[in-house]
């Protein structure tokens, strides 16, 4: 596991069994921003994955049976996860005699193996009965573990499902330094692709060597990228003209904010929402994007800035106001193999925008009917934003340069942390931001990373999410099985259920508007 461009990166036994490398910055950023938040007993970004799964149970099979046959199979499918993405098991945490952050890891010993495998497993996979689905226990202030835990969980059911399929909810929590949201889906493709096989034959698989799946480790992205050591001189200047132009854009000028309600400074809880939209109504939408070739995710970040503009304070006079926003970018595909694949899941491999998204709109006046502007005037407005956002978003696919400044591009948002000893009553939350914003981050088409069915076992749906334990809202796109969904995160404390539907609607609207598509209805996740 030599990279010698970057020893300190490299995965080294520091111990008999014991593995540890040093993280890069897309790992801090989220490193730090854990701790920061660490008082809260929350943990910022953590990871949600989630997939509902059915199971058909046979005529000549008994329900109970075949229940604890499922929860066997999943049990031994993320065994072999452990062996396959060993870094499911890994941790960060600040070494006080080196003075650095490292990623540990801890093999299996061939003497004490199964007492290692039932150690992990009583920690890692927890059984939950629930009378709520597994989209209501999310939004339940689920535990954020230290190493990444498989939650399976038992809905209740009607007395026909109970008979005739037998439903199981899997929720995936883990740190974001360990794994990212399309990452988290892999896992989760692997995972059911594993339990399925050993559903139908518990023998399918065996244990490999103990101590020995420590060769699938995952590098951090500057290895798996082949990241240059430093930035040359061409990529230096451009790095000083994105900040220059960063802090540019947000003079001279009223900027957008997402109002919120004032008074409370701790986080309360994480919350989801998700709109679906009809198969019809995705394939126009599809349709419409293409034809002015646009993405939903074009069209959706001008709509986001269009509903943020609709909830600023409208005065005597209109004015002019910015929307600021950036860009998520799965990094995978720039990967050297096997790296780019989803035999390494359980990693952080995307990067941000780095550049500003800036869009300038109009703040109409209090006295301004917004009603009664023109669809074609509308529109336009829509259209010409849509365009910018695509300028946008293709100005970081085709830089040759992204993908070396990204570690850059990290170490800008990354928090500073005095002590980090301290414990987490010493360390200050972060004071909420007065003027958050509203993200978007793509998963593109979920069906294509978890595949729907194997063999009995049947994916009804699957979604990836960050905690959000600050003032803004996240947008989450993607689509399963030819319906686009459309989900939110927000902090209770903040913001309530009703305004964030409200906002979905909102920009909802805005598209079937701008793109001419008449109606649409979208009903709310099951």
């Amino acid at each position: 596991m030599a990279y010698s461009r970057y020893p300190h990166l490299e995965w080294y036994e520091s111990s008999p069994g014991r593995w540890e490398r040093e993280i890069d910055e897309a790992e801090q950023f989220y490193t730090y921003m854990a701790k920061l938040y660490e008082g809260t007993g929350r943990m910022a970004f953590a990871m949600t994955g989630f997939m509902s799964l059915s199971v058909q149970v046979s005529k000549d099979s008994v329900p109970q049976t075949t229940s604890r046959m499922i929860e066997d199979a999943l049990r031994q499918a993320w065994l072999r996860l452990r062996f396959e993405h060993p870094t499911i098991a890994s941790y960060v945490d600040y070494d006080v005699e080196q003075g650095k952050w490292l990623k540990s890891y801890t093999a299996f010993h061939r003497d004490s193996v199964d007492a290692q495998i039932e150690q992990w497993l009583d920690a890692t996979f927890v059984l939950v009965d629930s009378r709520v689905s597994g989209i209501e226990w999310c939004n339940l202030d689920p535990l954020a573990p230290k190493l990444p835990t498989l939650f399976v969980i038992s809905p209740a059911s009607t007395q026909e499902e109970s008979t005739e399929k037998i439903r199981r909810d899997l929720v995936i929590r883990s740190p974001h330094d360990i794994m990212d949201g399309l990452g988290t889906l892999q896992l989760l493709a692997n995972l059911l692709k594993h339990a399925s096989e050993t559903f139908e034959n518990p023998k399918s698989w065996s244990l490999t060597t103990p101590g020995s799946e420590y060769r699938n480790l995952s590098p951090p992205l500057r290895i798996a990228a082949g990241i240059p050591p430093i930035l040359a001189l061409e990529q230096q200047d451009r790095l000083q003209s994105i900040i220059s132009r960063n802090i540019l854009s947000r003079q001279s000028i009223e900027t957008m904010a997402l109002p919120f309600k004032r008074g409370p400074t701790i986080p309360g809880k994480h919350q989801r929402i998700a709109q679906e939209f009809s198969a019809p109504d995705t394939t126009h939408l599809l349709q419409a994007c293409k034809n002015i070739n646009a993405t939903i995710t074009h069209v959706y970040h001008a709509a986001v800035a269009c509903a943020l503009r609709d909830l600023q304070l409208r005065t005597q006079q209109s004015r002019q106001t910015r929307f600021i926003s950036y860009a998520l970018i799965n990094e995978r595909p720039k990967c050297t193999k096997p790296y780019s694949t989803p035999r390494h899941a359980a990693s952080v491999y995307h990067s941000v925008s780095g550049a500003n998204l800036v869009l300038d709109l109009t703040i109409p006046s209090i006295n301004q009917q917004v009603e009664s502007q023109s669809h074609q005037v509308f529109q336009a407005e829509f259209l010409t934003l849509v365009e910018q956002v695509q300028i946008f978003y293709h100005a970081i696919q085709n830089d040759k340069h992204h993908i070396a400044l990204a570690p850059s591009f990290f170490s800008m948002l990354t928090p500073h942390i005095l002590n980090p000893t301290s414990a987490p009553h010493q360390r200050p939350i972060p004071a909420p931001n007065d003027a958050p914003s509203v993200s978007i981050s793509s998963l593109g088409v979920i069906d294509e990373i978890v595949t729907p069915r194997h063999g009995r076992f049947e994916v009804d749906n699957a979604w990836v999410a960050g905690e959000e334990l600050g003032t803004g809202l996240g947008v989450f796109l993607g689509t399963w099985r030819g319906k686009l969904q459309v989900s939110a995160v927000w902090n209770e404390a903040w913001h309530d259920e009703g305004e964030v539907c409200e906002f979905l609607d909102a920009c909802r609207e805005v598209v079937w508007r701008g793109l001419g598509l008449g109606s649409v209805m979208a009903k709310g996740e099951e």
